[in-house]
């Protein structure tokens, strides 16, 4: 068993074997998901896609708040599926994150690329979530609106 996650200065957690960097803070409403403040790259969560902004809401089926550490295999890739908020598309989403069986980077150099990261970004985004989908068609129907008004 290993830790998933480690706290870091400034009211971040860094889980090294993914590669992610997450808010600290409670999530209210999202049944205690984590918001991914950061994703360091050539990491595997980085290439599952995951982006800034996501927020992992479990792994492998359980709440984030049930998952204390994961089993990863020393001899071949484990393989995590995380059940995710995926704010680009304004949708949940299942994301299989391959880990290796060790470390993509040192833990060293990943804890270091971490504290980088949150040194220049030592606030996480505040800006509300918006559904790409919704904007575009209250777009579509002001102009509309706006087209019917001229006749």
């Amino acid at each position: 068993m290993r830790l998933i996650v480690q706290p870091l200065a400034g009211g971040f957690e860094l889980c090294a074997r993914l590669g992610l960097i997450f808010v600290s803070a409670p999530l209210q409403g999202f049944g205690g998901g984590k918001i991914i403040h950061a994703v360091l790259g050539g990491s595997p969560g980085a290439r599952a896609g995951t982006e800034p902004r996501d927020i992992i809401m479990a792994l492998n089926g359980k709440p984030w708040d049930a998952v204390r550490s994961l089993t990863f295999s020393d001899r071949r890739p484990s393989e995590i599926v995380a059940e995710t908020f995926v704010a680009r598309y304004f949708t949940f989403a299942k994301v299989a994150v391959r880990v290796p069986p060790e470390p993509y980077r040192p833990l060293d150099d990943i804890a270091r690329e971490a504290a980088g990261v949150i040194a220049a970004r030592p606030a996480p985004d505040t800006s509300p979530y918006r559904n790409p989908r919704f904007d575009d068609m209250r777009e579509l129907v002001a102009r509309f609106s706006r087209r019917g008004r001229r006749r």
